[in-house]
């Protein structure tokens, strides 16, 4: 009798577990083994009209069997089976595209095709505190990113290509850090084939009304774009399924697998959460979001509620039109 009463209590936490979506760990690998790939996509400035080729980097769920082993991905596999999602990752400004493989990685894992661009002129690579850089980035960034996504929907019809009949052109997202968490809430607002936008640590733009699912991120200690003066009026844009995370006793630079006070500012210190961690975090709350928005997946809508946030996170949403 005590084993059977033991055996209902167990059953029943582990029903309880499942509706609190807690039986699926979205902080480790997917599935599905990831393939990795580098494209020139060649775009026109739009302040200059001079060519702009976008070494773009790309990682993809896999098939099995195929491609040669480059650490954690699968250099030029063949792409598994079916449409998939596409994700278009902008990077910070004076940054790089793999600057949050982690994300990358964990999305492709779970089926989604991951384009992350160079903004020439706005990386690591080039003079990017030069006069005049950033503004011609802002003006470029938008337009980079509209350039990958219409390659690739080229590619889902070209027969050469190995994305051919692989992507879904009704499953587009858009990512992005800092700079590119600004260029992600622009493109959000301005291109309604993007169906779910993830602002990492954005620089807020305001007057824009963003339609789409979104989910913006920041750090508590982020001193580049506070939570209250970037993270918080960047959650107010959406009008749609929204998401506010805060990443408690991190920094700006949660979203990068590394931490240097010089170029993130506060959130490095000794006491401040470790980037891995921190890592940990991000993908707890992202992956989820963009399986239910890009993929369908009704059952991370239940990993997406605030009351199921872990330690280490506070978690504010909102479902449909502002009042």
């Amino acid at each position: 009798m005590r084993f059977a009463v033991a055996l209902s209590v167990l059953l029943l936490a582990h029903v309880a577990a499942a509706r609190n979506g807690a039986t699926t760990d979205y902080t480790a690998p997917g599935p599905l083994p990831v393939g990795f790939t580098t494209i020139a996509i060649t775009t026109t400035s739009v302040t200059t009209g001079a060519p702009r080729v976008l070494a773009t980097q790309v990682w993809y769920p896999a098939k099995e069997g195929t491609g040669t082993p480059g650490g954690a991905f699968l250099r030029g596999a063949e792409v598994a089976k079916g449409r998939h999602p596409l994700v278009v990752f902008s990077h910070g400004s004076c940054g790089i595209p793999n600057q949050s493989v982690f994300l990358m990685q964990a999305l492709a894992s779970r089926g989604m095709i991951l384009a992350a661009p160079p903004h020439p002129g706005n990386t690591l690579a080039d003079d990017c505190e030069a006069p005049g850089a950033l503004a011609d980035a802002y003006a470029n960034r938008p337009a980079d990113v509209a350039a990958v996504a219409d390659r690739f929907l080229t590619f889902a019809k070209d027969k050469t290509s190995r994305f051919h009949r692989h992507v879904n052109p009704k499953r587009l997202g858009i990512a992005g850090h800092s700079f590119g968490g600004q260029t992600t809430l622009r493109v959000a607002a301005a291109d309604r084939r993007f169906k779910a936008a993830l602002a990492l640590a954005p620089s807020t733009a305001p007057g824009l009304v963003i339609r789409s699912p979104l989910m913006v991120m920041t750090g508590e200690l982020d001193s580049l774009t506070p939570f209250t003066e970037d993270a918080e009026p960047s959650y107010a844009l959406g009008t749609g399924p929204r998401w506010l995370v805060e990443i408690l006793r991190a920094g700006h630079c949660a979203f990068i697998p590394l931490c240097a006070e010089q170029f993130c500012g506060a959130g490095c210190e000794a006491g401040a959460l470790p980037p891995a961690d921190a890592n940990a975090l991000v993908l707890r709350y992202a992956v989820p979001f963009m399986l239910r928005y890009l993929e369908g997946d009704r059952g991370a809508a239940k990993a997406l509620r605030p009351d199921t946030a872990p330690a280490g996170l506070v978690v504010e949403s909102a479902t449909g039109r502002k009042h």
